[in-house]
Formats: C-alpha cells, structure tokens, sequence
C-alpha cells in the first residue's frame, strides 16, 4: 500500500514542531524500485535518518543508516553496527551497484516499466471482479482479492499465484489476510519481459478465479 504522500509531508511537519527524528524505512522501497531513487520522494520531504539494505548490494549481505554528520555523531563509537555492516565485499557491491544503476539509468527504467506493467494489470482486473485493486508506484505493484461483498479473498489470490507458478510467473502472496499477490521484478527488466508476465498472468487469473 503505497504511503499517502500527505501522511509523509504531516509527518515532517509533526517532527519539526515538536523536535523529533523522523526515520524512514527504504529497505524495500530503495534504489528505484518505486520509480524514483527512494520511495519518499514523490511527497517532497526530507527525513533525518534513512535506513535501507536489499536492492543496495544486489544479493550480498548488506544494510545502511543515513544521517547528517549532526546526528550521527551524537551516538557512541560502534553503535550503528550490525550483522550486515561493514562487510568490504559486500561494500564493494554496493558501489558497483550504484554505478549499474546510474549508468543504466535504471530508476527511469523502473518507471517506465512500472507504468506499462501498471496498465496491463488493471486491464486484467477489469475483466475480472475478484480483482478489486491494483496499485503501487514503480516496480512494487499489487492485485487485491476480494469477494463480491468486497471483503478480502485469500483463497483466490492463493489459487492465482500457484497457478502463476505453474505457469512460470513467480510472485509472492502478502497483506494481512494474505489477499494480496505482490508483481516486483528486476530494476532492468525491459518491456517484452512485462507484457510476457502479463500473458502468464493473465492465463493464471483466467484459470483460477
């Protein structure tokens, strides 16, 4: 469920009127995945610290804070470290990753697929009721299931990501009643491979809904 960008923009607000950090979490969200190179971009805000990991050092075991040198420097030696910190390979990745990125303009790329991937999936859902949603930004989208009454459908959105499976489309199934089948694909994929997991999934609702 992609953050409100007035949540985020009252959330600074709130910090600044009453003097506390304001963090935000990019594990997931970070380096392009959403079409932008952090999540929060869009609402315009700037956050104190930033925590991310995943997609910085494509695979190797790796996490990071952010944070101006102020407030940084106001924690003792050693207390930002962690299972994944300061690991040089992986540190090593992370950078190489970084230029991958930069180079290959792969923020811009998330984009842009996301927006086709976008189209093509609500396409499907307006053939298909069980489907009362889709949303997202970027590379993180997501089709909720729901019943006629519109409360969610676990079974279905179940049934619809086994049958991707089967079909050689893998995704993940996620929200609190497990309603929720989850599209994140690679930061390079290109449109071909979009409109082929379209296809898939498209055959897989089709099947199984």
């Amino acid at each position: 469920m992609p953050v409100p960008d007035a949540f985020l923009q009252g959330l600074r607000e709130r910090a600044d009127k009453h003097g506390f950090l304001l963090v935000v979490d990019e594990v997931q969200t970070g380096f392009g995945r959403t079409g932008t190179f952090w999540g929060h971009e869009p609402s315009g805000i700037r956050p104190d610290i930033v925590i991310t990991a995943k997609g910085l050092a494509s695979g190797f075991p790796l996490s990071a804070i952010a944070a101006p040198a102020a407030i940084m420097q106001r924690a003792w030696p050693g207390s930002q470290g962690g299972t994944y910190g300061g690991n040089a390979v992986s540190c090593a990745a992370a950078l190489a990753t970084l230029d991958v990125i930069q180079e290959e303009n792969l923020v811009e790329n998330a984009a842009r697929q996301g927006e086709r991937l976008q189209q093509g999936l609500v396409k499907i859902a307006e053939a298909h009721p069980g489907i009362g949603d889709v949303r997202g930004r970027g590379l993180m989208r997501a089709n909720e299931f729901v019943k006629e009454d519109g409360s969610p459908d676990g079974a279905a959105a179940q049934r619809a990501q086994q049958a991707a499976a089967q079909n050689g489309l893998l995704l993940l199934t996620c929200g609190p009643a497990g309603n929720v089948v989850r599209f994140i694909p690679a930061l390079v994929v290109n449109g071909e491979q979009i409109d082929t997991a379209l296809e898939l999934w498209a055959a897989s609702v089709e099947e199984s809904v």
